[in-house]
């Protein structure tokens, strides 16, 4: 059952991850240093993974973009090897 859903449980725990990162990045944007928190018009999914906010604080929300995007990339890898599984070889 696990290995069934595997894709599926990596993407899941990849977006609360990534959505745990963005609740908690102290803020910061290019147009607007002392804003606060993150802005999806504002910031580039790359502001997370920084340990310094924009805006010079600490960012304690880089290691919860980290984590999720490896499970994202997990995610990814199981799609790719599956897929290679289904497709015929030629000899």
């Amino acid at each position: 059952m696990v290995r069934k859903y595997s894709v599926l449980i990596c993407m899941v725990i990849s977006v609360i991850l990534l959505a745990i990162a963005i609740l908690v990045y102290p803020g910061g944007s290019l147009l607007d240093k002392n804003s606060i928190g993150f802005g999806w018009s504002k910031n580039f999914i790359s502001n997370l993974f920084e340990t310094k906010a924009i805006n010079g604080s600490e960012n304690p929300g880089w290691i919860w973009a980290l984590i999720g995007m490896a499970f994202h990339s997990v995610g990814y890898g199981i799609i790719f090897i599956n897929m290679s599984k289904k497709i015929p070889s030629i000899k």
